[in-house]
């Protein structure tokens, strides 16, 4: 019971984790682009609402037999760019250099959790 505690706190702790790096270089990407509405608090908001929109269109359109996978991941690309062009109020150019450094955060989190995780096996 304690393998799958641990493991819930870890899921947890990894979302938070990439919440925050993501929000931080979607708010570097912001400021480099000169988006005008540029602020960390919407890059963090932009981040959650982001992964979340991309988590949800993922499991609708996966539940599709076939190409539901490309599909899911298609509309949640789009969906993640409209959402951070709608937080940051900004054109669709911009919106998506934003959400080239979100999926840049996401994936240096997951290899960082990984690293962690995997150093803890190893003692």
């Amino acid at each position: 019971m304690a393998l799958f505690a641990g493991f819930g706190i870890g899921i947890i702790f990894i979302f938070v984790f990439m919440v925050i790096i993501s929000g931080l270089l979607m708010w570097l990407a912001a400021r480099i682009s000169k988006v005008e509405e540029a602020s960390f608090t919407r890059a963090l908001v932009a981040s959650v609402a982001s992964a979340f929109v991309s988590v949800l269109a993922a499991v609708l359109f996966g539940l599709l037999p076939g190409i539901g996978n490309f599909f899911g991941f298609i509309v949640g690309l789009l969906l993640s760019v409209f959402v951070i062009k709608v937080s940051f109020g900004t054109s669709f150019g911009k919106a998506l250099l934003v959400w080239i450094f979100d999926i840049l955060g996401a994936v240096l989190a997951i290899a960082i959790a990984a690293i962690v995780t995997a150093s803890t096996f190893l003692h």
